[in-house]
């Protein structure tokens, strides 16, 4: 039934109130035009499969309409649900149901109605069967949980493979509460250890022997079950890992523990991994997420939907990441959260190009350079292809950044309850490190059975200027402004940018002189004869005595270095080998040309060739270090201006790697 819509489509309005209460509320027929009004045409079709915890309450309708029209629509159900919990309009597309509208019930309950703009394709009313959900979160080694998690397991990364078939690693001590298990994960997927599975799996003695060291390992950990990250295997290994898995499943069963897998989603490549064999083996299967975010959404609902098939849905697991993802020429790169957020918020003054023009009364261009059209790049928007935030900056080659956060982690845990999996295992769950806060939609999630799925204000996302110290701002908003100051000082400009959830401050200082009023000379005097005579110049003065000119000093070299970089901090980026390190950019009037970042094994920190690390461009006040070793570090930094004067080094902040 179509109730509302665009005046326009007044006359459509009223006659599908008549249509969809006497045709669909009596049961039409599969094909039969259920809506046929100038601008939409519905027809009942046939209802695609539904996952396993999907069912329908209504039949379901197929629109064609003339152009995009906006209406409410509302669909009748076969029964009175008591409420609007768990219910949903969903539309089909692309082999995959997807949720586009919550509910309002009507007429005395038996219809459900939503507003649409523009109408979908299709659309059909189901309800997610309820049922309670598992949480796991996994931990680096030595990590904290986070306050905010709430897990019945919890999984520390402490452990890897070694090559005689034992284990390596030392525990963390977790505290997570009573009744929290604790199930550390052995990781065997990086660059060196993938190969060492490998030939484990592949040395029947070897085999043996793993398995007898993680056995081992959780009876004298006293663990409430093992979880092996072994996601790299060789495919033409299939049966060995079968085997592994068997054994080493059936001897933690027999000591009244599990055995857990974290695994990649199937696709159309031959894995190593055969699912119903691994659906006996196992426990629990976590679903590791497919790193490109578009890609995530083609390939995971058809994996989730040939999963549920070959394992018991309620040992599956999805698991879901609080990182972000920077895609550039089909490479995948993961951000942290803060990362992400610096990066949509860089901002540089584009106009005057030379600092020392900027005087009052003239007009300053400040750009966000990673948001602005101007510069090659694209606003922060909502992605649906990628359901999360992204935008894109860079020439000439492109890179698009994806903004993990409690929205986009929504959507994934949508589909723990379309498919009907046992939960949700969180990738990193610890405090302290660069990613984003998804608790609140995770715990809302569990705690309800339910999951909202909203998209962020596009307006919130448009980036919003400040000038706290005065001066005056053509606008406020967009992603580049023009500011001016009637007086000369020193001032300071504001972006800030949201992710719908939280909102950042970038700042830059602006150094404005007083405007220099032109400075006219004599103009040669040049006297023209009445008449048509030719015009003879004034006689030439004859010359005198000339004066010894009085010698001016020259002016003083500027010997100021520029001042100490403040706010500097370093931190693992969630990455291997990476460390981020950021700082407050100085003042405009230390005319800093660019940064040096220092490394040290001791805090103090000392700005000498041997402790060098990057320079960074002024504008930019962060830097990713990749390629670290495991070990403690100490980081500073140090502003040097144009002429090479290198200023204090900062306070330094510790950093360690695993």
């Amino acid at each position: 039934m179509i109730i509302g819509g665009t005046v326009a489509f007044l006359a459509v309005v009223i006659l599908l109130v008549f249509l969809f209460s006497g045709v669909l509320g009596g049961g039409g027929s599969e094909g039969i035009p259920v809506v046929d009004s100038p601008g939409i045409q519905g027809r009942q079709g046939e209802m695609p499969t539904l996952p396993p915890g999907l069912v329908d309450l209504s039949d379901f309708i197929e629109f064609e309409t003339d152009g995009d029209i906006a209406a409410t629509i509302g669909l009748p159900l076969r029964s009175r649900p008591e409420d609007e919990t768990g219910l949903g309009l969903y539309t089909y597309e692309d082999g995959r149901w997807r949720r586009v509208a919550d509910v309002s019930l009507s007429g005395n309950g038996q219809r459900a109605e939503a507003d649409f703009s523009p109408v979908p394709q299709n659309l059909a009313v189901l309800r997610v069967i309820a049922q309670a959900y598992e949480v796991e979160g996994s931990l680096p080694p030595g990590g904290v949980l986070h306050p905010d998690a709430k897990v019945g397991i919890v999984s520390p990364r402490d452990y890897t493979p070694q090559s005689d078939g034992s284990v390596g690693g030392t525990a963390t001590e977790v505290e997570a509460g009573t009744g929290v298990l604790l199930i550390p994960t052995i990781v065997g997927n990086g660059e060196d250890t993938a190969s060492i599975v490998n030939d484990i799996l592949a040395d029947e003695s070897l085999r043996g022997q793993h398995v007898r060291e993680i056995a081992q390992l959780a009876d004298s950990g006293n663990f409430a079950g093992i979880d092996l990250e072994y996601s790299s295997v060789d495919s033409e290994l299939r049966s060995e890992f079968t085997q592994f898995a068997q054994e080493l499943g059936r001897i933690l069963r027999n000591e009244g523990r599990r055995l857990s897998l974290t695994l990649p989603p199937p696709g159309p490549q031959r894995q190593a991994y055969d699912w119903p064999a691994l659906d006996q083996a196992a426990d629990i299967i976590k679903i590791m997420p497919i790193a490109d975010p578009v890609d995530y959404w083609e390939m995971m609902p058809d994996a989730l939907g040939q999963l549920v098939e070959d394992v018991d849905p309620q040992k599956l697991m999805l698991v879901v990441s609080p990182f972000s993802t920077e895609l550039k020429d089909g490479d995948v790169r993961s951000l942290g959260y803060l990362e992400a957020l610096l990066l949509a918020s860089e901002i540089k003054i584009r106009e005057p190009q030379d600092p020392e023009r900027i005087e009052t009364e003239v007009g300053v261009k400040a750009v966000a350079v990673n948001l602005a059209q101007s510069e090659g790049a694209t606003s922060l928007r909502w992605s649906d292809d990628a359901a999360t935030l992204s935008f894109s900056y860079g020439a000439p080659v492109k890179r698009t950044v994806y903004v993990e956060n409690m929205f986009s982690v929504a959507f994934k845990l949508e589909m723990v309850q379309a498919y009907a999996l046992g939960g949700v295992a969180v990738a990193d769950a610890s405090v302290g490190r660069d990613v984003a806060n998804i608790w609140p939609a995770v715990n809302q999630f569990i705690e309800t059975g339910t999951v909202a799925l909203v998209r962020p204000n596009g307006d919130a996302l448009v980036p919003r200027w400040e000038a706290p110290k005065g001066g005056n701002l053509d606008a406020t908003v967009g992603p580049a402004v023009i500011w001016r100051a009637d007086e000369a000082g020193s001032y300071t400009l504001r972006m800030l940018v949201s992710d719908g959830d939280l909102v950042f401050a970038r700042e830059i200082e602006v150094d404005v002189k007083a405007k220099q009023e032109p400075q006219e000379g004599p103009t040669p005097l040049v006297t023209f004869p009445t008449g048509d005579g030719t015009p003879t110049p004034t006689p030439k003065p004859s010359p005198s005595a000339t004066s010894t000119p009085t010698p001016t000093a020259a002016p003083t070299p500027d010997v100021t270095a520029p001042g100490q970089v403040t706010n500097m901090t370093a931190g693992p980026t969630g990455e291997a080998g990476e460390i981020v390190v950021t700082w407050d950019g100085n003042a405009a009037s230390d005319q800093v040309d660019h940064y040096n970042v220092y490394r040290s094994d001791s805090a103090d920190v000392e700005a000498v060739p041997g402790n060098f690390v990057a320079s960074v461009t002024v504008g930019t006040t962060f830097y990713i270090h990749e390629g670290v070793l495991p070990g403690a570090y100490h980081y500073a930094v140090t502003a040097v201006d144009s002429s090479g004067k290198e200023g204090p080094i900062s306070e330094s902040d510790p950093a360690t790697l695993p």
